[in-house]
């Protein structure tokens, strides 16, 4: 079927070439209307998730969640000067279609009693009109619990803008970088150095992973394709064959990035990686092809036949290959997540048209050559190194068979031990370098501030009277103080505070030590009382009918299991407290993303089960036993369990993103598998002794074996130049995985086949 279709080809190779020229340039005009943009929720939880739509409803009742913070030092934040350079600031700020709100010190109320009322001012208007009464407000406004830690740090020596952005279904998720770019200048216009500006909050995240998106478009892309030639070249010692690789791969990749673009516009950080994934994948077919392709020259068999015989022989391997690779990517549907389940769409995809155009434009390619001379191919100084090492291999193989595997079986028994330690979790922010300017931000504003990780609880009400009922605010009372005796609890701030607040200014015997009698009437007018004097920000933490009230309780820790953790501590505490009359409800990204992280590992587990289930059954087909199928998935599922048993040993959690490797690895790694097993039933058939076969195999196979892993290694290794942890670990953590995949393939395999383990009908 194969040796037809490459006939057909030929015959209708130029019709052929200009068919596929055309369809070069309508992807490729696709393509072209792509926009580098992501949010939160794609990054994540994606447009179906209960709990985070859920989320943004409750948030969004109170407030908005796309919100950063910009910390700055400064000695003396109630100066006049201070104040001055702050307005500008501001109102820099204000004059971005985006941003809808501002918190800082000049809206930062302070209320005090007056007259036998309630005075609600301004901080920075008092610290105006008696500028000797600084020192009392500032020690007012630290510890203040609506703004300590939050727009001033516990020493006063840094203060802190809050920038609340449009929600992301509002706003253009390519708008972010430039958003928080403007932000910046507005400082610097005011007269703040950059070096001294420090942000943080997720909304500042985005911005960066799509600056991470850019580089590996910009950057990573055109490294990896210098890299990937250059190895070609010194492979072949000639430019044929890069030009070949190089053209045909283009064109895979420019059909692939268009595919992805019809499937969404927005191009998120792993769509980023597409174009170079596809260009090492259609680079590991073709160097199958050409090095097929060169040994038929060197048997001395006419051109035509080298064509037929190279596509007939290989491109029936690489068709199992890029069906088993398939798979693998394919496999990232499972994982719930929206920028896996595209990428795994898209990368399937573009494996399909990387097959496709290697067995259809090589040929053309070929026969369009002149007759390369062949017959020093194996006599390079790169080849000669290469059949060393094979002729080494294949001797400690056939000699002792029993060491190998007894060495892979040590290497089985202890990654199973390494898998024991694994402890998964997912940090957004740790995804980037520690050198990173996100990360150096981060550690700043926490070693001044307590933190921006909040766990957002929601108390609904069923009484007629809400939470305004003397029983109910008390329960809460009680709810909250118990919440901030919790160690891993900084500050809860609330609709209680105020009260609190209020009480503190007008009552001669308030004690905090004590609980206030609290009547429906003397709550009423307490908000009545707040409100007339201008007070401001009532909605952010209790609704209007009065019947649910929010409570912020920022953590100690930004992990996502801890808040996870503590977020369902508190639930339990509240179910524990309230009665039916009070429903209480805990959410937040951090708490959400805690809890996601089991689904996210429950697919991908899904994944690989079925990758590895459907690549078993690709095997048994192949081969036409359920032995050699059963046996042939040793070496391919063996450097999976070393990479999870590096990962035990070495790292102290793994990010939940780390397990994409291995989809990746069980895909791209059984190629070697495929190529050898078919190569040893196709010699098998040829004699009758199977050690003949077996050194044929090697020969012929391993040294193409040899060569792909080598071009798969060098192409992915530029990713490990990224400083986004989930695209850092495929330059480094897949890399290592296709080498023991490589040695699993070219030494336990043999092996396998010298001990009839595996073994094909030899000869008769």
């Amino acid at each position: 079927m194969v040796k037809r279709y490459i006939i057909w080809l030929l015959r209708y190779r130029v019709a052929v070439l200009v068919v596929l020229a055309g369809i070069t340039i309508i992807f490729g005009v696709i393509a072209r209307q792509g926009v580098v943009a992501t949010t939160f929720g794609s990054i994540l939880f994606g447009d179906d998730h209960a709990g985070y739509n859920r989320y943004k409803q409750r948030i969004q009742e109170f407030a908005n969640d796309g919100v950063f913070i910009i910390c700055y030092p400064d000695a003396a934040p109630l100066s006049e000067e201070s104040i001055s350079r702050l307005e500008q600031v501001v109102t820099g700020i204000e004059q971005i279609p985006e941003v809808i709100r501002i918190d800082s010190l000049l809206n930062a109320q302070h209320t005090s009693a007056g007259d036998n009322t309630l005075s609600v001012n301004f901080y920075i208007d008092e610290a105006l009109d008696n500028p000797e009464n600084t020192a009392p407000l500032m020690e007012a406004l630290r510890n203040d619990p609506f703004y300590q830690n939050l727009l001033i740090s516990e020493d006063g020596s840094h203060a802190a803008i809050i920038v609340e952005l449009l929600p992301d279904e509002l706003m253009p998720a390519e708008r972010s970088p430039a958003i928080i770019e403007s932000t910046l200048a507005s400082f610097e216009q005011a007269g703040f150095p950059r070096e001294n500006l420090h942000r943080v909050g997720f909304a500042t995240t985005i911005p960066e992973i799509i600056v991470q998106s850019n580089m590996n478009i910009s950057r990573l892309f055109p490294v990896g394709c210098v890299i990937l030639l250059m190895v070609v070249f010194v492979m072949f010692h000639r430019l044929w064959p890069v030009a070949i690789t190089f053209s045909v791969s283009l064109v895979s990749v420019i059909w692939t990035f268009g595919f992805s673009i019809l499937l969404d516009k927005n191009i998120n950080i792993f769509d980023s990686i597409s174009p170079l994934v596809i260009l090492i994948v259609a680079t590991s077919d073709i160097i199958h092809l050409c090095s097929a392709y060169l040994l038929e020259l060197s048997r001395g068999n006419s051109k035509m036949t080298a064509i037929l015989r190279s596509g007939t022989e290989v491109g029936t391997a690489c068709f199992w290959t890029s069906a088993t690779t398939f798979v693998g990517f394919i496999a990232m549907v499972f994982v719930p997540i929206p920028v896996f389940k595209q990428m795994g769409v898209t990368l399937g995809f573009g494996v399909a048209v990387s097959l496709l155009l290697a067995m259809t434009v090589s040929p053309i390619l070929f026969s369009f050559m002149k007759r390369p001379q062949a017959e020093t191919f194996q006599d390079g100084r790169s080849q000669r190194l290469l059949s060393q090492l094979l002729f080494w291999v294949e001797q400690h193989t056939f000699q002792a068979p029993w060491k190998v595997v007894t060495l892979f079986g040590l290497s089985f028994v202890l990654a199973l031990l390494g898998i024991r330690h694994l402890t998964v979790e997912t940090n957004l922010n740790e995804r980037f370098d520690k050198e990173s300017l996100i990360r150096r931000d981060e550690a700043y504003y926490n070693s001044y501030f307590a933190g921006a990780n909040f766990l957002e609880i929601f108390l609904d009400a069923s009484d007629e009277n809400g939470v305004l009922d003397p029983d109910v605010f008390r329960q809460i009372e009680i709810f909250q103080q118990e919440i901030e005796a919790l160690p891993e609890i900084d500050k809860v701030a609330s609709f209680v505070d105020l009260i609190h607040t209020i009480d503190r200014a007008i009552n001669p015997e308030y004690s905090a030590d004590t609980y206030s009698p609290w009547t429906r009437e003397l709550l009423a007018q307490y908000i009545l009382l707040f409100e007339s004097s201008g007070g401001e920000d009532l909605e952010r933490f209790l609704s209007f009918d009065r019947r649910t009230m929010r409570l912020a309780a920022r953590m100690t820790d930004t992990s996502t299991r801890f808040s996870y953790k503590i977020g369902n501590n508190v639930a339990a505490m509240a179910a524990t407290m309230f009665d039916d009359r009070i429903h209480v409800e805990t959410t937040g990204l951090s708490y959400l993303t805690g809890g996601f992280v089991d689904e996210v590992v429950h697919g991908q587990k899904r994944g690989f089960l079925f990758a590895c289930t459907t690549i078993m059954l690709m095997m048994i087909i192949i081969f036409r036993s359920f032995r050699i199928g059963m046996w042939s998935m040793v070496p391919n599922v063996l450097p999976l369990l070393v990479l999870g048993g590096y990962l035990g040993f070495f790292y102290e959690y793994v990010d939940s993103d780390t397990f994409i490797v291995a989809l990746i690895a069980i895909g791209i790694g059984v190629d070697d598998t495929i190529h050898f097993l078919s190569r040893l039933r196709f010699e098998s058939a040829r004699t009758a002794d199977s050690d003949i076969a077996l050194r044929q195999t090697f020969h012929f196979s391993g040294r193409a074996m040899v060569s792909t892993t080598l071009i798969l290694v060098a192409g992915f290794l530029p990713f490990g130049l990224s400083d986004y942890f989930s695209i850092r670990i495929i330059g480094t953590l897949l890399p290592m995985t296709l080498i023991v995949a490589l040695l699993a393939d070219i030494l336990l395999v043999p092996a396998l086949v010298k001990l009839r383990l595996i073994r094909f009908a030899l000869k008769q």
